[in-house]
């Protein structure tokens, strides 16, 4: 095995140890930070179904199945054993390492490539939510996933190509439904791999969306035999609109600014009893009414919180931090500022030195494609720290440009 390969296996090692590090001294085993998956997958083993309490209903369609799901397997076969869920989820978020190499590879050096892994590995968000039971680390893995899909698109093979990525947006939206957002930049992407004809090229496109609905599609089936109604993923995408579109309260977060969670609390007392006396989709639909009202009467002050919003996802919302010891929340903050900076001196080194710090510049537009999709479109709703998060492991890749454009500077080139 050659070296670059022994690095890799190095870099991935070590984020494994601290991942599972991290897991053991926040005593995720004794304490476990476990989220809506988790209720949903015990009801699944009681036999309840895919159950959630919440404003005073029962919700048979609050969120996406796939991390509850996987839950609900990792308990069936473990006796709800949480170092095994803890297990996986390490192993999933190493393997999130091991994708942001493989990404960077096509985009930019190898020297550069390791870079970007290493600092994937030791980034802090990505190893604290590794220790969470929550769903980001199966987003971010299975967007990774959708993009090495991308670009590894074959102009030899392009049936099958295209039916892989399909299946992988499939799975995608099965845990985060935005990915959906970046199938214009996807189709783009194909089309200008593509050497058929363009007939050919179309059906190469079409082919796409169609295996994603082919996986996607029981559980749409499943949301119609229980709602009667076309559901795509969960029924509570209105809520989550209207906690960024709303005339009650606007803090650009479902957080209030003493951090505590919104959720209907932002409205008046009255407008909360009405929604309380609701089921599941009488909730929904009120809260939509609600939202696209306010879009409707204030078109102006939408786009400005849209805009504001945006801001938020490349930055921090005021109430960043609050759920989270403030030392956490400055080391998080120095990280993302450093990782900014290296982004910077990337493209900065790529224009000075294009010999020595190569860059594909299609593929690096595909990237930066998909992480102003998802930007814009969740800057619809409302913006948490996470969100972000989903997206910084492909922010890694030109990070990891900039650091070796400053160690060739310090050290002396060596081609790539």
């Amino acid at each position: 095995m050659n070296r670059p390969s022994w690095v890799l296996w190095a870099l991935c090692a070590i984020a494994l140890v601290v991942r599972l590090g991290g897991f053991l001294a926040l005593d995720r085993l004794h304490h476990p930070d476990v989220w809506e998956s988790e209720t949903i997958a015990m009801n699944l083993l009681q036999g309840k179904g895919f159950v959630f309490p919440f404003l005073g209903t029962e919700y048979r369609s609050y969120q996406e199945p796939l991390h509850p799901a996987l839950c609900a397997a990792v308990y069936a076969a473990t006796g709800h054993n949480i170092l095994a869920l803890g297990i996986v989820h390490i192993v999933l978020g190493t393997v999130v390492v091991g994708c942001v190499f493989v990404c960077a590879r096509r985009i930019v050096s190898s020297g550069a490539a390791m870079f970007a892994t290493a600092l994937a590995a030791l980034h802090p968000g990505l190893v604290l939510y590794t220790t969470k039971f929550h769903p980001l680390i199966l987003d971010v893995l299975l967007l990774l996933l959708v993009l090495i899909s991308c670009l590894s698109f074959s102009a030899r093979h392009p049936w099958r190509s295209a039916v892989v990525l399909g299946l992988l947006i499939g799975l995608c939206t099965l845990t985060r439904p935005t990915v959906l957002a970046c199938l214009p930049v996807v189709w783009w992407w194909v089309w200008t791999r593509s050497l058929r004809p363009r007939v050919v090229r179309l059906a190469h496109l079409l082919l796409i969306p169609l295996v994603t609905a082919t996986v996607v599609g029981p559980w749409v089936w499943r949301n119609y035999q229980v709602h009667h109604q076309f559901i795509l993923t969960r029924s509570g995408t209105p809520m989550v609109f209207w906690l960024g579109n709303n005339p009650y309260q606007f803090t650009g977060s479902a957080l209030s600014p003493e951090g505590e969670a919104l959720l209907i609390n932002a409205a008046p007392p009255e407008v909360q009893q009405r929604i309380l006396s609701l089921d599941e989709l009488g909730q929904q639909e009120f809260l939509l009414s609600q939202a696209w009202g306010y879009v409707r009467d204030h078109p102006g002050a939408f786009l400005k919180r849209w805009v504001l919003k945006l801001w938020y996802f490349w930055w921090f919302t005021p109430q960043a931090g609050l759920l989270y010891p403030t030392s956490w929340f400055r080391m998080y903050q120095a990280v993302y500022v450093m990782l900014v900076v290296l982004v910077g001196l990337g493209f900065v080194g790529h224009w000075r030195a294009p010999g020595m710090v190569p860059l594909d510049r299609h593929a690096a537009r595909l990237v930066g494609g998909v992480c102003l999709s998802i930007a814009l479109v969740q800057s619809l709703f409302y913006i948490e720290g996470r969100h972000r998060l989903a997206i910084e492991p492909l922010l890694v890749m030109f990070a990891g440009q900039g650091l070796w454009w400053l160690w060739g500077m310090r050290h002396g080139w060596r081609q790539a």
